[in-house]
């Protein structure tokens, strides 16, 4: 009866020290910080038809496709002279690009993008209550940048124009770095607890 009532002392004193305490709330701060790392660019056009040229054609942040971006005014001043050109001269081109966007030069706004702000947030929030709802939210978010970025590249894709391409930018790992640290602080305040009953179980078990 001692050995379980001290067993139940240690991993009571463990999950209340205050290590304990100040690692769980700093697991947010990983989480606050992806909310920087997605003003960052999210995605990088180039165009593959001048392979000399290395700077991106277009640099794009979560928050900048969620508004709604205008070409004209995001575009390299040369490529977006380009692409006019390009439409104006493929009347198929320009039916497929017109039915993807019917407000051309500007992008429809990717509301639901917000969403993986407000996954991000969740994920922070989680942490003073769930952890592992906070590392289901920070994953849910990660895939969700990822499946972002494969839209984008379909969407070029639709658009007919092949010799644009689609490639992560600073900002998706910037982002997916932050929320697999806030992961591994997550699993860690999960698993540390039971390893730590265990250890009392076999150390109660030898005395």
């Amino acid at each position: 009866m001692e050995s379980k009532v001290d067993n139940k002392q240690e991993k009571k004193s463990f999950k209340d020290s205050k290590e304990f305490s100040f690692f769980k709330k700093i697991i947010a701060v990983p989480y606050l910080l992806v909310l920087l790392a997605l003003l960052m660019p999210l995605a990088n056009v180039s165009c593959s038809f001048d392979e000399a040229q290395s700077k991106p054609i277009l640099e794009a942040s979560v928050y900048d496709l969620a508004l709604g971006l205008n070409l004209d005014e995001s575009l390299a001043s040369d490529a977006s002279k380009q692409l006019h050109n390009m439409i104006d001269k493929n009347e198929a081109t320009q039916k497929k690009l017109t039915s993807i966007m019917p407000n051309f030069p500007k992008m429809e706004p990717m509301s639901y993008l917000w969403g993986i702000a407000i996954a991000v947030l969740l994920a922070a929030a989680f942490t003073f209550i769930s952890p592992l709802g906070s590392l289901t939210m920070g994953m849910l978010a990660m895939f969700s940048l990822w499946a972002m970025l494969m839209q984008l590249g379909g969407l070029c894709s639709a658009m007919g124009i092949p010799m644009l391409k689609v490639d992560p930018g600073v900002g998706i790992y910037a982002a997916s770095a932050l929320i697999l640290v806030g992961s591994a602080m997550n699993l860690a305040v999960i698993i540390r607890p039971i390893v730590e009953g265990v250890r009392a179980k076999r150390i109660a078990k030898k005395k």
